[in-house]
Parts: C-alpha cells; sequence; structure tokens
C-alpha cells in the first residue's frame, strides 16, 4: 500500500526501475538467506514498498509514450477512434461516456494512442443506444478538465485524474459514428442490471420506489433524484443505496442457504463453492464491481475457499489478503472514498463491534436483536466518522435510529427483489411479490423523509483537515487500546491527543477571527463577491445563484464552512457600497455590467468587468484609472478579446477569471 500511494502521488523518480527492481530482488534473496532471517520481515516489507511502486507505474496510463496526453491535438479537431467503458449518463443537453482511445488520425496518418477520456455526446437516441464495449469513430477538440476555479471547492480535475482520466470533449451529433457493436462480460452484466431493472418497472416498482429499489439491488444509482439522495444522507442510511458489504452478505446468507442441499451430495462441497464463487462474482458484475463491492466479494472467496480445503482464516489475514488482491488489479482503488470506507467500516465492526455489544447482555430475543445491530451501527460509524468529515463535511445525528429499520428492511427488500426476478415466469406470485416490494420500498422511503425532517437530523459545514482527520484516528486508536489493555499510558496518549486536536482547533479559529478578505466567485451564469472580515460576511450574488442549492453547495458553501463564516449580514462597517461600487478596507471596486456608463474620471484600486458594457474598453479606460482588472467567468468571446487586447496595449494587469478562477484579495 506504501509504495502504491507513492507511486501514485510521486510516479516519476529519476533512474526509477533499475534501481527498484535491483533493490527488490537483493531484498528478497537476502531475506532467503538463513542468516539475515531477524532481518527478514523488515527487508521483505521494503522489498514489497519496491514492487508495489513498480506495479502501480506500469499501470499509470499517462506514463506511457503513446498516451494520448502528449499528443499535439489541443491546436484543431483530430479524429479518434476509441471504445466505450461506461455506460451512458444520460444528461439535459448530453451523454457522458468514458473511452478508451486506440486511435488517433493526425494529417491523414493513423497514430496508436491509449488512455481513458470523457466525452459528451449531443442527446439524441443514438447516443443514449450506446453499450460498455461499443466501437466509436469521433471528431473532437479535447480539453483538458479545468482545475477548481474557487477556493476550497470540489477539485474535480484530481478526483477524475485518480480515474486515469485528464481531458474531455463535446461531440455533435454529426461528428461521430458507431464503428462496431461491442461484447464481453462486463456488457453481458450490464445487460443484465438492464433486465432486471426492467423487470422491476414491469411488476409495478416505478418512480421513486424504481430509484431506490435499482440502487439498492442492482447499484444503478441514476434514477436517483437529488432529494432522495439528500434525504439517505441526512438519515445516515446512504449506505444502503451503495451496494457494498451488507448487500454481498445478505447475497451470500441467501445463496448458502439455498445451495446447502448440495452438501447431502458426492463433491458436493466442492460444487457448492464453485457455484457460491460464481454467482457472487456474477453479482458484483452486475452491480458495476464498485471497490466496496469488491472487497465484500474477494473476502467471501477467501473464505469460501478456506472451507473447501479445511483451512481456519483469520479476519485480519483476510482483509489484508483482499486488499493486495484488488490493488494488484487496480491500484488506483486506494484514494477511492468507497474503498477507503469500506476497508476502515470492516475493521471498525471486526475490532469494536464485539467489545462494544459484550458492555450489554439483554435478556430478551427482540432487544438482543436491536442491540446487535445498534453495536455494529456505533462500530462501523465510529471507524468511518472522521473520513466522512473530511469528505462530506456532514454528520448524521440519528445514524443509529435508522440504521435500525434500514438494515432489516434492506435485508427484506434484497430478498423479495431476488425472488422476483427469478419467480418473474410464475403469473400470480411474481404480481404479489412486486405488489410487496413496491410498498416495502415506499415504506423505507417514507421513513426516511421522516427522519429527515427530525430536528437536528444533520449537522452540516463541518471542516476539518488530513491532519485533523489522522488525529482523530489516532485518538480512536488510543481510546480502543486503553479500553482493551485497561493501560494507563493509553489513556494518557488519548489525554495528549485530545489536547492535540483542541490545540489545532483554537489556532484555526484564531486564525479565521484575524481574516479579511474580498472574493469574487468565478461561477458560469452568475455573478457573486463575499466581502469577509473575521467570520462576519456581506454576500452579493444573483438571485438565480442564491436559488439555486446544489450550486452554492458546489462553488461557495464550502469556502463558507472551511473560514467557519456566519450566516450572510446586510451590512459591516468595514464596506461601504452602491450598485456599482464598493469601498472595503480602503480598497475601491468598480462593478461595470451591460447598463454601465462611465461619464467622469475615476480612481479604483480594481475595475471589475461582469458583462459586455455599452462603451468600448478604450473608452473605458480613458476615463478609469485602476490599478487592476478583472475579467468575469461570463464574458463571451469578444468582449474578453476586445478587454485583453486594450488591457495589454496599456500595460495593465488583469485577471481573467476564466482561466485562473475566483479573484481573492487579503
Amino acid at each position: 500500500m506504501g509504495g502504491v500511494i507513492l507511486a501514485i502521488f510521486y510516479p516519476n523518480f529519476p533512474y526509477l526501475y533499475a534501481g527498484i527492481i535491483v533493490a527488490a530482488a537483493v531484498a528478497l534473496c537476502y531475506a532467503l538467506i538463513r542468516s539475515a532471517r531477524k532481518y527478514s520481515g523488515v527487508l521483505l516489507m521494503a522489498a514489497m514498498l519496491c514492487l508495489g511502486y513498480v506495479h502501480t507505474t506500469l499501470l499509470t496510463d499517462r506514463l506511457f509514450e503513446h498516451h494520448y496526453s502528449k499528443q499535439d491535438f489541443t491546436t484543431a479537431i483530430k479524429t479518434f477512434v476509441g471504445e466505450v467503458v461506461s455506460d451512458p449518463i444520460k444528461r439535459e443537453k448530453s451523454v457522458k461516456l468514458e473511452v478508451e482511445l486506440h486511435l488517433m488520425v493526425d494529417s491523414g496518418e493513423a497514430v496508436a494512442t491509449n488512455g481513458k477520456m470523457l466525452i459528451y455526446l449531443q442527446n439524441d437516441s443514438l447516443s443514449e443506444a450506446l453499450k460498455h464495449g461499443d466501437l466509436v469513430l469521433f471528431n473532437a477538440r479535447l480539453n483538458p478538465i479545468s482545475a477548481p476555479m474557487n477556493p476550497s471547492e470540489f477539485n474535480y480535475q484530481r478526483y477524475m485524474h485518480f480515474h486515469q482520466i485528464s481531458h474531455q470533449a463535446y461531440v455533435r451529433s454529426d461528428a461521430w459514428k458507431l464503428v462496431n457493436r461491442g461484447a464481453g462480460i462486463i456488457r453481458i452484466a450490464h445487460d443484465a442490471q438492464k433486465a432486471i431493472i426492467d423487470v422491476l418497472e414491469h411488476y409495478g416498482v416505478t418512480d421513486r420506489e424504481l430509484a431506490i429499489v435499482s440502487a439498492l439491488l442492482v447499484g444503478y444509482k441514476h434514477h436517483l433524484s437529488s432529494d432522495q439522495v439528500s434525504a439517505f444522507a441526512s438519515a445516515g442510511a446512504m449506505h444502503v443505496l451503495a451496494v457494498s458489504g451488507l448487500h454481498v452478505g445478505i447475497i451470500f446468507l441467501i445463496l448458502n442457504m439455498l445451495l446447502k442441499p448440495l452438501l447431502k451430495v458426492r463433491f458436493g462441497k466442492i460444487m457448492k463453492a464453485i457455484l457460491l464463487l460464481l454467482l457472487l462474482w456474477s453479482y458484483a458484475a452486475i452491480t458495476g464491481l464498485s471497490p466496496s463491492v469488491s472487497r465484500a466479494c474477494t473476502m467471501f472467496s477467501f473464505v469460501i475457499v478456506g472451507q473447501v480445503i479445511y483451512r481456519h482464516t483469520s479476519i485480519f489475514n483476510t482483509i489484508a489478503t483482499s486488499a493486495v488482491f484488488l490493488l494488484i488489479i487496480n491500484p488506483f482503488y486506494i484514494v477511492e472514498v468507497g474503498f477507503q470506507l469500506s476497508y476502515l467500516a470492516v475493521l471498525g465492526i471486526v475490532l469494536l463491534q464485539p467489545r462494544i455489544y459484550e458492555l450489554w447482555k439483554p435478556k430478551y430475543w427482540l432487544v438482543e436483536k436491536i442491540w446487535a445491530i445498534t453495536a455494529v451501527s456505533i462500530a462501523a460509524q465510529l471507524a468511518t466518522f472522521p473520513l466522512g468529515l473530511l469528505y462530506f463535511h456532514q454528520f448524521p445525528n440519528y445514524f443509529l435510529l435508522s440504521n435500525l429499520v434500514v438494515i432489516p428492511a434492506a435485508t427484506v427488500i434484497l430478498s423479495v427483489g431476488i425472488a422476483l426476478v427469478f419467480l418473474q415466469w410464475v403469473p400470480l406470485l411474481s404480481s404479489f411479490l412486486g405488489y410487496v416490494l413496491y410498498w416495502l420500498v415506499h415504506g423505507l422511503d417514507l421513513f426516511i423523509a421522516w427522519v429527515e425532517g427530525l430536528p437536528l437530523a444533520l449537522i452540516q459545514g463541518i471542516d476539518i483537515g488530513i491532519g485533523d482527520t489522522y488525529l482523530i484516528y489516532l485518538l480512536i486508536v488510543a481510546l480502543t487500546l486503553f479500553i482493551i489493555s485497561k493501560r494507563h499510558t493509553w489513556l494518557a496518549v488519548s489525554l495528549a491527543l485530545f489536547c492535540a486536536i483542541e490545540g489545532v482547533n483554537i489556532l484555526e479559529t484564531i486564525t479565521q477571527r484575524k481574516q479579511s478578505k474580498m472574493i469574487i466567485y468565478s461561477v458560469r451564469g452568475a455573478e457573486a463577491v463575499d466581502f469577509i472580515v473575521g467570520v462576519d460576511h456581506v454576500f452579493l450574488a444573483d438571485s438565480s445563484l442564491l436559488n439555486d442549492f446544489d450550486k452554492m453547495r458546489f462553488h461557495i458553501h464550502h469556502h463558507w464552512w472551511e473560514l467557519d463564516l456566519e450566516e450572510p449580514k446586510k451590512v459591516l462597517p468595514e464596506l461601504i457600497r452602491s450598485e456599482s461600487m464598493a469601498i472595503f478596507n480602503d480598497q475601491k471596486v468598480i462593478f461595470l455590467a451591460d447598463s454601465a456608463h462611465v461619464t467622469r474620471a475615476i480612481e479604483s484600486d480594481h475595475l471589475v468587468i461582469q458583462t459586455r458594457t455599452l462603451q468600448h474598453p478604450k473608452t473605458i479606460l480613458d476615463s478609469v484609472k485602476t490599478g487592476s482588472v478583472v475579467l468575469s467567468q461570463n464574458l463571451d468571446w469578444s468582449t474578453r478579446s476586445y478587454w485583453q487586447d486594450a488591457l495589454e496595449e496599456r500595460g495593465i494587469s488583469y485577471w481573467d477569471m476564466k482561466d485562473k478562477g475566483a479573484f481573492v484579495i487579503e
């Protein structure tokens, strides 16, 4: 894992392969010599670190000579041939696809190329009909995926980089064609997924209920609405919509029970194991082979094989081996949120659940089952909540209440859903199962909405850094060791870590109380500016942006959380403003929109051009004496060009938000 992480973030060390391969070979040989036995563990770990590094670099597409990012394709439209490696995702005006490139045609010559990229095809029936494995030819100018344009904004460029995708392109309907229909196991699995969804819909599971059961049963989330995702997240039940170890465990229990009669025949144990492995991995393929599903299937596979060969498996060895197995297949899994949360949840359940469960021994069966689910929920939440705070900045307060209903409900819904799929040819029974499934999912949806509506269901705006996350995990580990060993040394370590966390928070709070800045955000289709003093601020924006919660959260809210800002105020003592001007801490800023007309000489520190103005740029610059000019994200191409030419001609510095993102004055 150390070698994999090192290779992902630092893939270009000089003399890489020769040095690492020699070091790995020497370390392995030396470790096997009897006289070096006491050093063999350390040497073997060093060798594995080197091998993990080499393996990851060999699977990093952009390091290959023929990767498309090394070709000259940005200056003109080129022709590409590539294989679709994802099912189409329908958007409002386009269909989003991942494509693995094979060829690039340049000046009439076909050049071999490799690497994955995103293409957005114009939305029509042909683009929606594409499937995994199809070979397409398209003409496009590739554009690099842009970096975040605002402070603390989600880094989509980094996210796609971890998926080995660096460029994207929009392709019109007349600029592409299907070359060849694909085939293969993954395509069959995707077709099976769609067939299962069609069965559910045919037997009366529609609308919101279809969206939930499609995600829960086969991992298809594209039907889910934003309010459904928000409701499950607020209730702390999002893990149910992401097919994970819970789902695979339920499937394993059902299959294990159904295949039990095979144990009575000759070689029945081997036959049962083979069928279990085939069916589990088939289900994993249908659900999209996400990191959490792959982890669970790999772990169950080792358990199944261990039972066949009469070997008692250690759960920790099984967890570790499954992680190594998946990282050999795809080292970039290690930076997937699903992979990290999945393994942390399993480790939390294995290490903490038994000790939490032992704290109380209920007398009654029902109470004992409720306590068992509660212990699992607490253990999993303890192991994953720091990472959840780091990535999602929120915490569901009623996760215990939700899981008491959601986990049993998911078990029943999965069982009924599987029964419906396999018994769809039995007329009356299939209709009955469809009816039952619909109302089960409908009830779950109502329950989740009820939990979301409870007071303080979700704490939002929690902002912690990577350093804070490590400190919180160290604190959890130290407290766990104290509970297990009862040694006061670990209690002292826990207190020291708690003081360190509080110390970091105090320093951060002092910094936030002293902050003073102006931010002009870079938001497509809207203008927004923040005047910040301490934790107070005045936020000015278009009504279209203020009323768009998703846009506000993506571009603005994360930065508010990082700065620990209060709700926006109407006025600040440090701010004097009018419709087209603001004076903030002795900085004078003029905002020019389409209706602005400069009639006299003006001085300013910053001139912000928001839209095409009535006057020519040179006319405005003759009247306005300014230190710098800010060009809005939303200027059209010709207006931007006019301003750039005029500013460069006069030697005035400017900030182009389309290329550089938000404009920040500390």
